[in-house]
C-alpha cells in the first residue's frame, strides 16, 4: 500500500493540495492551513520530507529573529503548527543572532537527543563568506548523520545570495539534508512585514506551514512543545509581534543579548 502510494505521489500528484503540500494519511490540509485570502505556490523540496525517515518525534530548532517570532514566548505559530502532527518540538531562536548562535545550541542541546532538526541561520551576515561557511559545515557535521532541514534565506539585500550559495553547497555534501526555499517562499505578496526582512503576521502562519511541509507527520503522535533554554532576545524596534509571557534570561546562556524593551509590548 505505501508503495502504491509513492508512486501515484510521483507520478500524478493527486495526493497533493495547493499551498499545503502531500496529503499524508489524508487529513494534513485540514491541520496545516494557511490564513484566509493567502495563497502560497510552496516550492518543491530538495530532498525528502523528515517524518517518513526518522523514528521519533524530537525535533530542534536553530535560528534567528525570523525563527523565534514563531517561538512560544511570541505567537506560538511554530508549536500550534507542529505539535498537531505529533512532533515534539523545542524552539532555539534569538533575535541578532549569527551563525555561531547555531553551534552555541549544539553545544548546550544535542546531547539531549533529537530525531530530526531544522536550521535557518543566515539573515544576520556579516559579508564573511568563509566564516559563515566554516560555521555552516560544523553544524551540518554536528547533526549528521540525522536527517534535517535547512532552510535559505531571504533576498532582501543581494549579499544573502552568498548565503545561499553556501547552503546549496554544504546540502549537496550531505545527503542527510533537505533544503527548503524560503527565498522563494518569502517573495509571495504579504509575507514580510515593512522592513522586507521580518515576517508580517500572515508570514509567521506560513513559516511554519512551510516547515511543517518540510517534516510532514511525526512517526509517533505524542506532540510537545518543549521549553526553550536560549530565550533572550535583542532589541528589533517595530518588527517582532508582541510577548505573551515575560521573558527572563536564563543562566544557561550568558551570552543572551538584550532584553526588549519598548519595541515589544506584553498583553
Amino acid at each position: 500500500m505505501t508503495g502504491c502510494g509513492v508512486i501515484n505521489y510521483l507520478t500524478n500528484r493527486s495526493n497533493v493540495v495547493d499551498g499545503v503540500g502531500r496529503i499524508p494519511g489524508g487529513d494534513f490540509s485540514s491541520l496545516v492551513t494557511l490564513p484566509d485570502g493567502v495563497s502560497i505556490d510552496f516550492p518543491e523540496l530538495l530532498g525528502p520530507m523528515m517524518g517518513p525517515q526518522v523514528g521519533g518525534p524530537r525535533v530542534l530548532m536553530i535560528g534567528d529573529s525570523i525563527m523565534a517570532s514563531t517561538s512560544s514566548r511570541y505567537g506560538n505559530e511554530m508549536c500550534d503548527t507542529l505539535v498537531q502532527l505529533g512532533w515534539q518540538v523545542e524552539v532555539e531562536a534569538q533575535s541578532g543572532s549569527f551563525v555561531d548562535f547555531g553551534l552555541k545550541v549544539l553545544d548546550e542541546r544535542l546531547d539531549a537527543g533529537w530525531d530530526t532538526a531544522v536550521v535557518f541561520l543566515g539573515t544576520n551576515y556579516d559579508g564573511n563568506q568563509a566564516n559563515y561557511e566554516n560555521k555552516m559545515r560544523q553544524i551540518f557535521e554536528k547533526l549528521s548523520p540525522m536527517p534535517f532541514v535547512v532552510l535559505t534565506t531571504g533576498m532582501f539585500n543581494p549579499r544573502q545570495q552568498k548565503v545561499n550559495d553556501v547552503i546549496m553547497k554544504l546540502a549537496s555534501d550531505f545527503s542527510n539534508v533537505t533544503v527548503l526555499d524560503w527565498g522563494t517562499i518569502s517573495t509571495n505578496n504579504g509575507i514580510l512585514g515593512k522592513d522586507r526582512i521580518h515576517l508580517s503576521a500572515d508570514g509567521r502562519s506560513v513559516f511554519a506551514a512551510a516547515i511543517a511541509r518540510a517534516l510532514e507527520f511525526a512517526p509517533t503522535r505524542e506532540g510537545e512543545c518543549l521549553p526553550m533554554f536560549f530565550k533572550s532576545d535583542a532589541p528589533v524596534p517595530g518588527v517582532m509581534p508582541a510577548e505573551t509571557v515575560p521573558v527572563t534570561t536564563d543562566s544557561s546562556t550568558p551570552d543572551a543579548g538584550v532584553l526588549p524593551d519598548t519595541s515589544t509590548t506584553l498583553p
